[in-house]
């Protein structure tokens, strides 16, 4: 049976896929076009085009399609062999007459504990390939390791009490995700707040992704804030940014 989507779990509604018939014109004035019969996707300038084959479509049990992300167009993936929702979406951009993956942004629950990773690794620059999607487990195995060690005992007392993950550092800044019921290691999203010393904002969306840079996978560089679901343009705040939002 197919797994239900994990943002579709998250009451997030996606976008429809962009059929073999359908064009699609990215912000650039690239326009992208699948062809569901080759699994390829062409992209077209002026003066040019690039044609990408078997980035699409099923293999197995991994989908693959094109899709509205963060007010552009990217590459959905979805692993239905996972005990537990893991997908993520690659951003393309074209350099010249090269198409490359620029970010990876993933969604994945722990299949230890089921905490939620939402994280984004950008500044990739890498040629858009077949089996691109492999690229995603240089960091997810390491993200599921480093949470996969979060006890979520607490959250099996009666009542239960609360787990408040601290999942990265901006400076002196927290982001921190509280898990209040087990329903929260499943199938809702967990509450996101940021903190600085006693002062605290909490976020009305659950959907955000903590971003690195390639270069740095410690110290993440921006917040993504998905404030109206996935397919519109994310917010995005760089440390400055967040230190606003405890006016």
């Amino acid at each position: 049976m197919k797994k239900i989507n994990l943002f579709a779990l998250l009451c997030i509604s996606l976008s429809v896929t962009v059929s073999a018939a359908e064009k699609a014109t990215v912000s650039a004035g690239d326009v992208y076009e699948v062809n569901e019969e080759t699994q390829s996707l062409k992209v077209s300038w002026s003066g040019g085009s690039k044609v990408v084959d078997g980035v699409v479509g099923d293999k197995g049990e991994v989908t693959r399609d094109f899709v509205d992300f963060n007010g552009t167009k990217a590459l959905h993936y979805e692993n239905l062999a996972s005990s537990t929702p893991f997908e993520a979406y690659f951003t393309l951009s074209r350099q010249g007459d090269s198409v490359v993956v620029d970010c990876i942004y993933a969604n994945i629950r722990n299949d230890r504990n089921g905490i939620l990773v939402n994280k984004a690794v950008c500044d990739l620059n890498r040629p858009l390939v077949e089996d691109y999607e492999e690229s995603i487990y240089e960091f997810s195995d390491e993200w599921k390791n480093t949470t996969g060690k979060i006890s979520t005992e607490s959250l099996g007392n009666t009542p239960a009490v609360a787990l408040n993950v601290d999942e990265a550092q901006y400076k002196d800044i927290h982001l921190v995700r509280v898990y209040k019921s087990q329903d929260d290691l499943v199938s809702k999203s967990p509450s996101v707040a940021i903190k600085q010393g006693s002062s605290q904002h909490q976020f009305d969306s659950g959907t955000i992704f903590s971003v690195y840079k390639a270069s740095d996978l410690k110290s993440p560089q921006y917040l993504d804030v998905a404030a109206q679901g996935i397919e519109k343009a994310f917010t995005r705040y760089d440390y400055e940014g967040l230190k606003t939002l405890f006016k």
